[in-house]
């Protein structure tokens, strides 16, 4: 994960649950839209990140791909 000058790296192993979130403050900036995902993993220093890719399907489908146990809630 990218966010302005930050970097950050989650093992896909670590991750167990991502949601959908409206929050506009997320991750490492302000979102322009409204279509953030949450996600929750082991080492979070508070539970999870917040985060916007830039394509939001793709994201998802190869997260189901590398790490067909975490729970999606949409």
């Amino acid at each position: 994960m990218k966010g302005g000058p930050f970097k950050s790296k989650i093992a896909y192993q670590s991750i167990r649950k991502i949601s959908s979130t409206k929050d506009i403050f997320t991750g490492y900036r302000i979102l322009s839209a409204r279509n953030g995902l949450e996600l929750f993993y082991d080492s979070a220093i508070l539970g999870s990140v917040k985060i916007s890719p830039k394509n939001r399907r793709e994201f998802i489908t190869e997260l189901k791909k590398r790490s067909p146990h975490v729970i999606i809630q949409e």
